[in-house]
């Protein structure tokens, strides 16, 4: 899920709001009247904030999808405008004196409890930082955007290296006002994965690689040659046409959301009922528009299957970005590349796409689909790689936020981090440094939370796999209802009452480790290549 719109908001509607106010039949009974009044005053405030960043994210969806090349600048100064009318507002002194208000209440119930906690979190954050800082942050984010969608076409770093040497510059600002304690990039991590740091970050990583590493390699000198299948060129309209066939199959509610084409997939919950996600095709690339196409899908149906009567409250949201890519990474691999769904999968494409998969068996189509290469590309890597190229992004976020590395010096030091980390040097910078769109956005401190939500991922499907049974034999079928209903039971379902780590902890009864995952690769691999 790319963070086109990483603004949290905050709302309390009138239904939930009579209820929690005490103002309704389901009132708890000794409400007293500050606390009512403290909710009662919050809730118009709260109600502008979730509108506000409404419109931000619209604006951000379309700038992806729709607006025209030129219409970027004026775009930027427009969405830095109400970015910065939202942090004046979230800023409010008043709404500081109703959080205390809260705070000192102690009859909350366990929803307001929480409501207040994550209220607290990004009042306390969004005061430390400058409002004239946060519209700068905005308006550069806009116009590094748009440098980017035109530097990697033309293959041209220097029309996007101003830009991220500002954005840099900004985000240490940012930092800087957050007041880390042990190092920057803290308090950039804690933007999208709470309450996790670099050394938890670094060390989860090193147990990954350290497993990873030689096992990719074994799979890799024993991967036979491409299928032709894989490089045929398919018709990009029909493409999508799967595409939207096989949302629906996983269960998204196309009366509640849509589907479009972007430069770069995303995800984007704009309003209620209204969960916006984007693919892309590429005429030789089937597989990374279907897996693409996956992947945005396990987004938005963890943002579908936020609870109504949570979502216009504090806690209708999600704990942390790594949860949040548990459930893409599930529905992308766990299920997506899985034997079953793949057997299910196939005849579908056949019928779309005859001339080239007509021949292709169910267990030669599982191979493909499950092909290992070293790759320039993030996005179109396979499981065993993929996280190779996020250890990489890892180290080059840590060594630019340490000082240690200037953006000038960017594409060498990501070409000899590719070289190291996944075996393979890019030709230009179109392949290397520029292929994602997450720095000009001001999204340093994200790409961690790709390979968190990975091992979530793993922790979470066989803990489905344990407690459903025969979950297998559903997927065999296109059945995708049981395990959704057991992400909505024990995931969606509980927004952000819970931070990440208690969440994974009354779920998996575990702590986030990268063995689950690893024994994953361990059994389906093995199988396949060795």
């Amino acid at each position: 899920m790319l963070p086109v719109q990483t603004i949290k908001t905050f709302t309390s509607r009138e239904r939930y709001a009579k209820r929690a106010l005490g103002l309704g039949p389901q009132s708890r009974e000794g409400s007293t009247p500050s606390m009512a009044s403290a909710w009662e005053r919050l809730l118009p405030r709260l109600i502008e904030l979730t509108d506000i960043g409404s419109a931000i994210r619209l604006m951000s969806w379309d700038q992806a999808v729709l607006l025209p090349s030129k219409g970027g600048p004026g775009r930027a100064r427009a969405m830095a405008t109400l970015q910065g009318f939202w942090h004046e507002k979230l800023t409010s002194p008043e709404i500081g004196e109703l959080i205390q208000e809260l705070v000192a209440d102690d009859s909350l119930d366990q929803v307001q409890r929480a409501s207040t906690r994550n209220l607290k979190r990004d009042y306390d954050k969004a005061t430390k930082v400058p409002p004239e800082l946060v519209k700068e942050i905005a308006e550069t984010e806009g116009l590094a955007y748009q440098a980017w969608t035109e530097a990697r076409p033309a293959n041209d770093f220097s029309k996007l290296q101003p830009h991220l040497e500002k954005m840099l510059d900004l985000k240490k600002q940012e930092a800087d006002a957050l007041e880390w304690e042990n190092e920057r990039y803290d308090a950039l991590l804690d933007l999208f994965e709470p309450d996790m740091s670099a050394a938890e970050v670094e060390a989860l990583f090193k147990d990954l690689i350290a497993g990873l590493k030689p096992f990719a390699e074994e799979v890799l000198a024993k991967v036979p040659d491409k299928p032709s299948f894989l490089s045929a060129t398919y018709d990009s309209g029909t493409q999508m046409e799967f595409s939207h066939w096989l949302v629906r199959q996983l269960g998204f509610d196309t009366d509640a959301g849509r589907l479009d084409v972007s430069p770069h997939p995303f995800t984007s919950a704009v309003g209620k009922g209204d969960i916006r996600q984007t693919t892309r095709t590429i005429p030789d690339e089937l597989m990374a528009s279907i897996y693409a196409t996956a992947h945005e899908t396990g987004h938005a149906l963890y943002e579908q299957g936020l609870p109504e009567e949570l979502l216009d409250l504090p806690v209708g949201t999600f704990p942390s970005l790594g949860i949040h890519e548990s459930q893409s990474r599930l529905w992308e691999n766990q299920v997506g590349r899985g034997r079953a769904f793949t057997t299910f999968m196939l005849p579908h494409l056949k019928e779309r796409f005859p001339t080239d998969l007509n021949d292709v068996t169910p267990d030669e189509f599982y191979q493909g689909v499950n092909d290992v290469r070293r790759t320039l590309i993030r996005v179109h890597a396979d499981e065993v790689t993929y996280n190779l190229h996020l250890a990489l992004r890892l180290e080059l976020e840590l060594a630019l936020f340490r000082d240690e590395l200037e953006i000038k010096d960017l594409p060498d030091a990501w070409d000899d981090a590719m070289e190291r980390h996944v075996g393979i040097r890019p030709p230009d910078a179109a392949n290397g440094v520029l292929q994602d769109m997450h720095w000009s956005i001001g999204a340093l401190g994200y790409f961690p939370t790709y390979t968190i939500g990975t091992l979530y991922a793993a922790a979470f499907f066989a803990k489905a796999e344990e407690d459903l049974g025969g979950l297998q034999d559903d997927l065999a079928k296109g059945e995708c209802d049981r395990l959704l209903q057991w992400s909505r039971d024990n995931i969606h379902s509980k927004a952000y009452l819970y931070p990440a780590k208690e969440l994974a902890q009354q779920v998996l009864g575990a702590e986030l480790s990268a063995e689950p995952f690893l024994r994953h690769l361990r059994e389906k691999y093995s199988e396949l290549y060795l």
